[in-house]
């Protein structure tokens, strides 16, 4: 039986793909450092997933993975979508996503449902969420709105055989 390695949803031979990967490479290091204050631990697992792949012949993706500045196992890019209430099934329930929102729009909020809680959030808005744990939506905005949602999947980590980090705790900044 031959091992099946994860495989990117983008074509990064691809010079539009690679280009878009560079122009990001700033941004997607700074969304790690986020994660590395807010939640250590799963920093240091998709550090640690991260150099697997780098470090497996074979993955296909070595050469890009050099170039790739996350600790996520991905990104989405949502532009201009209204999202309904829903979470996330392929994380885990301790695992943070990062959402960052940018463009030219108002009138925006994050719901939170199940906590009944709408969060106002502009261009430039950092949220990290458990997105499988908490169900979440974007009802309305007026204007023109990207939202790149950085998470992690649960199959890349099982298949890098790296340790799950557990629920965030107020420990880890114990000095």
């Amino acid at each position: 039986m031959s091992q099946q390695y994860p495989r990117s949803s983008v074509n990064f031979r691809e010079p539009a793909a690679l280009d878009w990967l560079y122009a990001i490479s700033e941004s997607n290091a700074i969304v790690s450092t986020i994660l590395a204050v807010i939640h250590p631990e799963l920093y240091h697992a998709g550090w640690e997933t991260t150099k697997c792949l780098r470090d497996t012949p074979g993955t296909g993706a070595e050469g890009i993975l050099y170039q790739w500045a996350s600790v996520f196992s991905g990104i989405a890019i949502i532009s201009n979508c209204i999202t309904e209430p829903h979470q996330d099934s392929s994380s885990r329930d301790n695992w943070y996503d990062i959402l960052v929102t940018l463009g030219g729009y108002q009138s925006c909020n994050l719901e939170l449902p199940g906590l009944g809680i709408s969060l106002g959030y502009g261009p430039g808005t950092v949220v990290g969420i458990s997105g499988k744990v908490l169900e979440h939506a974007i009802p309305e905005f007026e204007g023109d709105r990207v939202c790149y949602a950085y998470f992690m999947r649960d199959n890349v980590h099982d298949w890098a055989n790296v340790p799950c980090s557990d629920w965030m705790k107020t420990s880890y900044y114990d000095l």
